[in-house]
C-alpha cells in the first residue's frame, strides 16, 4: 500500500508556482504522493504540477466534487447533468496531464442539494447514465474513477459503501468502482471493516480521515481494525490522507471547521503518515 496526503489540508487551488516547497516537504515527511483537486485546476497547471511531481518522485490521485447548482448528475434538468458530465471530462484530463490514473470524489451527485427525502428511482437513474457516460471517457483516457460514499449531512443519493456497491455494479464498467473514507463509515457504517469487506471488489482508493477531520489516530474513526481489514481484502491501493483545518477559508463554512485539532497546521500530515506507517507491514 502506498500513502498519500491530499493538499486540501492546505489549499482548495493548488498552483504550481507556489506549492513546490509544500510538494517536497510531503515527500520528506514520508509520502508516496500527492492527491489534488482536478476539476478546478487549468489545463496548464495540471501539466507543470505533472513535470514537479515526477521530478521529486511522488505520485498522484485526483479528487473532484460538484456544485449542485451548475453540475449535478443526479438532476432531472438536463442542463445540470451536461454541466456534471463537462466538469467530469475536465478532471479525468486534468488526472492524465498529472500523471494520475485514479479520480476519487462523490460524484453521485452535486453536493448542497437537498430534496427532503430520499433518492429516487429517476434521480438514481439519471447518475448512474451520467456516471456510466463518464467512466466510458475516463476509460479512453486510462482513468480509474472511484466514487465516494459520503454522510447523510452532505449527500442523500449514497451515503454507505453497500448503496455505492449497487451504484457502480449498475454502471457496469471495469474503470469505476468506489472509495472508502474513514470518516464518512464512521457515520453511517454499522461495522466499517464488515462493511469494507463486503464493498471489496469494488475498492479502488482508501481516505484516512479522522471522525473530527484532524491528525490521523487522534480520534476514534482509524483504529487499527481499518488497517488490518484491508490486508485481510488483499487491498494495495493508496491510503490517502484527507484532513482539514481552518486556515483554508473557502472550506470552512463548506466543511463546518470551527475550530482546531491540533497544535500546527501539518501534524495531520506530520503524524499522520506516521500512523499509518505504523500499522503497514515493513516494506
Amino acid at each position: 500500500m502506498k500513502v498519500g496526503m491530499n493538499l486540501l489540508l492546505w489549499t482548495d487551488r493548488p498552483d504550481p508556482s507556489r506549492h513546490l516547497e509544500l510538494l517536497r516537504a510531503i515527500r520528506d515527511w514520508g509520502f508516496d504522493g500527492v492527491e489534488l483537486a482536478a476539476d478546478n485546476m487549468d489545463p496548464a497547471d495540471a501539466r507543470a504540477f505533472g513535470l514537479i511531481l515526477r521530478e521529486l518522485g511522488l505520485g498522484c490521485t485526483t479528487i473532484a466534487a460538484l456544485d449542485a447548482a451548475a453540475a449535478d448528475p443526479a438532476s432531472r434538468d438536463p442542463a445540470l447533468r451536461r454541466g456534471a458530465l463537462r466538469t467530469l471530462k475536465l478532471a479525468i484530463d486534468n488526472t492524465r496531464a498529472l500523471g494520475a490514473d485514479l479520480l476519487c470524489g462523490p460524484l453521485f451527485q452535486g453536493l448542497g442539494r437537498f430534496s427532503g427525502q430520499g433518492p429516487q428511482p429517476d434521480e438514481w437513474r439519471y447518475a448512474v447514465e451520467t456516471l456510466r457516460e463518464a467512466g466510458e471517457y475516463a476509460a479512453l483516457r486510462g482513468v480509474r474513477l472511484a466514487l465516494e460514499p459520503i454522510n447523510r449531512f452532505e449527500m442523500y443519493l449514497v451515503n454507505t459503501l453497500a448503496d455505492g456497491a449497487r451504484f457502480v455494479r449498475e454502471v457496469g464498467l471495469p474503470n469505476v468502482g468506489l472509495l472508502a473514507d474513514t470518516h464518512h463509515g464512521n457515520i453511517e457504517e454499522s461495522s466499517v471493516p464488515d462493511a469494507w469487506r463486503q464493498a471489496a471488489d469494488c475498492l479502488f482508493h482508501v481516505h484516512i480521515s479522522e471522525n473530527h477531520r484532524g491528525v490521523p489516530g487522534s480520534g476514534h474513526a482509524v483504529p487499527k481494525e481499518v488497517f488490518e481489514v484491508l490486508q485481510e481484502i488483499g487491498y494495495d491501493g493508496w491510503l490517502t490522507i484527507e484532513a482539514f483545518g481552518r486556515q483554508v477559508a473557502g472550506l470552512n463554512a463548506r466543511l463546518h471547521l470551527w475550530r482546531d485539532y491540533s497544535a500546527h497546521p501539518d501534524d495531520a500530515a506530520v503524524q499522520g503518515v506516521q500512523y499509518i506507517r505504523s500499522h503497514l507491514p515493513p516494506a
